[in-house]
């Protein structure tokens, strides 16, 4: 073990030492940082029976410094041990940061594959000067104990034309392996890098896929997938402009359908956001072990100014999404809780017009008459479905949203709503799964008030369980 490596585990130790895991907007269910900061998931796969997600983690500084990789697993996505930090900023090519990537699990072995940052010091733009960018390789026989790390691509093997942005790869195999990177060009266009390998550590370049016209400036978090013989893309591309109710956050995330041949000639076609909340970037998916594509994302955002999250003053800030599994159905995916999330419902409650709940519940509305309609959470969290101009909304007033003011998507019809708390996070899921929001929100009380704008005799209710995250370092 290095020095740096045993000093940096040494003030983790200590970052972690005392956590209060009962602080007030600490969720049930949610994947959270132990302390500090957390952002993007990463490595996400499911190895040996058991589900592991890793995640970007930053400890000692509750905005973001030096990141590490955060460990949980778990067998069914509900009950979750957190594991530790299996990767620290340690090397000459990761000093400053072990950032986004992936697992690829194969004959027994998890390998991972990351970008390492590196900021040099000086005077520099960190775009086209200042900056290196490595992907890095490890490998591990158990899942949580892993070897030493490998450099195996260096800036040179990105090719020309592009910015010192090039990251977060994600690995897959079909007839041989294939890896994706998130870059920018010097245009300022974001594209998406492919390459081959044989033996998953020495990469030929194959293509850039990208739109004909420009789609934002960096493309960050790329996944390409099959989902029942369509290839998708999904891409969080940087630079967007708002466009009436698209595209509404500073970045977004999202997915292509790439019609023809990813490594020839191809198109990318319908970009559709992933979800239209205030709190949701870096998706990424896996296969498990029963065929189901899931996705997990991160629900926060980077560099947004205009709303923050209260949990700072508590010493730690973001948390992931619930895993969602991923179907095919009229053209575009439908986003739904993986089923094991129905282990959460406690007994059914009977629904009044107003009523008190805890901040930790499931609502399901079954919208039969296809009207207009809403839902209130004291008062100042308002989850609408406007039938006459077409639009499904949720909007905020007050210090319960943390300057967060209104999202919302165009919507023919809503037939169903069904609504996850989870203390300080709500996902809603619309028309099960074709469209999604993910937000953050903060009540002040033990217990919230919800008011029922809508026939309540289609709606079910369950308050639901939580689950202390359990420390399991090994």
């Amino acid at each position: 073990m290095n020095v740096l490596r045993k000093y940096l585990m040494e003030q983790l130790e200590k970052a972690e030492k005392d956590i209060d895991t009962k602080q007030q907007w600490r969720a049930g269910y949610h994947l959270m940082p132990p302390v500090g900061w957390l952002n993007d998931p990463n490595g996400l796969c499911m190895y040996q029976g058991e589900y592991h997600v890793f995640f970007q983690y930053s400890p000692f500084d509750v905005e973001g410094g030096l990141k590490f990789w955060g460990h949980y697993k778990s067998k069914d996505m509900i009950h979750w041990d957190y594991v530790g930090v299996p990767l620290f900023s340690d090397q000459p090519f990761d000093m400053h940061g072990v950032y986004s990537g992936c697992a690829l699990v194969e004959k027994e072995k998890m390998y991972l594959y990351y970008t390492g940052n590196v900021k040099l010091e000086g005077d520099f733009d960190y775009i086209n000067t200042g900056r290196e960018s490595y992907t890095v390789f490890v490998e591990s026989d158990d899942g949580i104990h892993f070897k030493d790390k490998e450099c195996i691509m260096t800036q040179k093997d990105y090719g020309e034309g592009l910015t010192l942005h090039v990251r977060d790869p994600k690995v897959w195999k079909e007839e041989q392996y294939y890896m994706v990177l998130g870059a920018r060009t010097k245009e300022d266009k974001g594209v998406v890098l492919l390459y081959a390998s044989e033996d998953k550590k020495h990469w030929k370049f194959q293509n850039t896929i990208t739109t004909e016209q420009k789609f934002g400036y960096m493309w960050e978090c790329p996944d390409l997938f099959s989902l029942d013989g369509q290839r998708i893309l999904s891409v969080s591309p940087q630079g967007l402009k708002a466009e009436q109710r698209n595209y509404q956050n500073i970045h977004q995330s999202g997915y292509f359908l790439l019609q023809g041949d990813m490594t020839g000639k191809y198109t990318l076609e319908n970009f559709k956001e992933w979800d239209r909340g205030f709190d949701f970037y870096a998706p990424q998916t896996f296969l498990d072990e029963k065929g189901r594509r899931i996705l997990i994302a991160w629900a926060g955002i980077p560099d947004e100014k205009g709303y923050t999250n209260p949990t700072i003053k508590d010493g730690w800030q973001h948390m992931l999404t619930m895993p969602r599994e991923l179907k095919w159905k009229n053209g575009k995916i439908y986003q739904v809780p993986v089923e094991e999330f129905q282990q959460l419902r406690g007994e059914q409650i009977e629904v009044k017009n107003h009523m008190l709940v805890y901040p930790s519940f499931e609502l399901e509305y079954q919208n039969k008459s296809g009207e207009s309609f809403f839902v209130e959470i004291e008062k100042d969290i308002k989850i609408a479905f406007n039938k006459e101009q077409q639009y499904f909304e949720i909007s905020f007033k007050g210090e319960i949203g943390a300057g967060r003011k209104s999202r919302s998507v165009s919507l023919k019809q809503c037939d169903k709503m069904t609504l996850f708390v989870d203390q300080s996070i709500l996902e809603i899921y619309i028309n099960d799964g074709e469209e999604v929001f993910c937000t953050r929100f903060y009540p002040q009380n033990s217990k919230i008030m919800l008011y029922y704008h809508c026939n309540i005799k289609n709606c079910k209710l369950w308050n639901t369980k939580s689950y202390s995250i359990r420390r399991n370092f090994v």
